[in-house]
C-alpha cells in the first residue's frame, strides 16, 4: 500500500525538524579549535572515499563549484585535506583526507556520538537499532529514488510493467 499525502508530509517534517536538532548536536560536540561544522560535513563527505574527484564530492555536498572550492583551499590550509592534479584530466583534482584529517573526522564523531548516546539515556537498545535501520532504509530509498529520477524532473519513472 501506498504512502499517503499526510504521512508524506509529516516524514518531510520531521525529516527537517531531525536535521535543525543534529545541527545543534553538531554544534554542542564541536570542538572550538577544530573546523567548523560546514567544514566537518565536507571531510566527512571526502573520508567516505578514498579519493574522489571536485566535481564529484560538489554533487554529493549539493553545493557549487565555487563554494566548494572555498571549503577545499581553508582545508588544505587547515592541513585536513589533500588535492592533486587528477593524472587522467589536467583540468580536474582528486582530493582526500590527510592522516591529520581522518584523525579530525574520527574524534568528531567520537565526541558526537558520546553526547547522542546521553541524550538518548533512556532509550533502549532496541529502540535506538530500530530507528537506525528506519532511517537507513529511508535514507537508502531516496538515494535510490533521486537518482532514478531525470535531470530536472520532479517525477519519478514509471516502471516499464505499470505503464497503460
Amino acid at each position: 500500500m501506498a504512502v499517503n499525502q499526510q504521512t508524506a508530509e509529516e516524514l518531510i517534517d520531521l525529516v527537517f525538524r531531525l536535521q535543525r536538532e543534529l545541527r545543534c548536536v553538531a554544534q554542542r560536540s564541536s570542538d572550538p579549535r577544530g573546523p567548523g561544522t560546514a567544514l566537518q560535513a565536507v571531510m566527512r563527505m571526502i573520508g567516505e572515499e578514498t579519493e574522489l574527484r571536485a566535481t564529484e564530492l560538489a554533487v554529493k555536498l549539493g553545493i557549487g563549484a565555487a563554494g566548494l572550492s572555498r571549503h577545499i583551499s581553508e582545508l588544505v590550509e587547515l592541513g585536513y585535506v589533500l588535492r592533486r592534479p587528477h593524472p587522467d584530466d589536467g583540468r580536474a583534482y582528486l582530493i582526500s583526507l590527510t592522516p591529520a584529517g581522518a584523525q579530525a573526522v574520527a574524534e568528531e564523531m567520537q565526541r558526537r556520538s558520546t553526547l547522542l548516546k546521553q541524550m538518548l539515556g533512556d532509550w533502549t537498545e532496541d529502540e535506538a537499532a530500530a530507528a537506525s535501520h528506519s532511517l537507513a532504509k529511508l535514507t537508502e530509498t531516496l538515494h535510490h529514488s533521486i537518482r532514478a529520477m531525470k535531470p530536472g524532473t520532479t517525477q519519478m519513472p514509471i516502471p516499464a510493467g505499470d505503464q497503460n
